[in-house]
C-alpha cells in the first residue's frame, strides 16, 4: 500500500471518528471558543470547530494533563503541539500555511444534560496560539 492509500485511509478513519463523536453532542448544544468569541450550534458546529483545526493542523496532537469531573461537568485541561502544514480558513481569507510549529495549554469546560453533550467552554491564549504563526498583531 502506498502513500496516497494511507492517507485516504487516515482520512477515512478520522472522518469515521468525527462522524461518532458528533453524536454525543445534544441537537441543541453550544460550541463556544471564548478567545475568539465564536457560537457554534449543534452537532454541526462542533464538526466544523474540529475540521478548522484538522485541516490547518493536521499532524496536531493533545495531552490530557488534568481532569476533574462531577455529575453533569467535566473539565479537562489539555497540552495542544502543532505544526501548520495547511491553509487556516479565518473570517475574511485563507492563511497560507506557515510550517510553523507550537504549543498551547487549552482548557475545556463540558456539560452534559441526558447522557449528551449541552455546552463546551473552550479556553486558551489566542496570543500564545498566533505568535509562532507569525499572525500576532505587531506591538510597539
Amino acid at each position: 500500500m502506498g502513500p496516497r492509500c494511507y492517507t485516504c485511509a487516515t482520512q477515512k478513519g478520522f472522518t469515521a471518528w468525527l462522524d461518532k463523536g458528533v453524536t454525543a453532542f445534544a441537537a441543541d448544544s453550544e460550541v463556544i471558543d471564548v478567545p475568539s468569541g465564536a457560537t457554534l450550534r449543534g452537532p454541526d458546529g462542533y464538526k466544523r470547530l474540529i475540521l478548522f483545526f484538522a485541516e490547518g493542523f493536521p499532524d496536531s496532537r493533545t495531552e490530557l494533563t488534568n481532569a476533574f469531573a462531577t455529575e453533569d461537568q467535566v473539565v479537562l485541561e489539555t497540552t495542544w503541539r502543532w505544526t501548520n502544514s495547511g491553509p487556516l480558513h479565518l473570517s475574511t481569507e485563507a492563511t497560507p500555511t506557515t510550517g510553523r510549529s507550537g504549543e498551547l495549554r487549552v482548557c475545556h469546560v463540558l456539560q452534559f444534560r441526558n447522557g449528551k453533550i449541552v455546552s463546551v467552554h473552550t479556553y486558551y491564549d489566542m496570543m500564545t496560539m498566533l505568535d509562532p504563526l507569525g499572525l500576532a498583531p505587531a506591538t510597539g
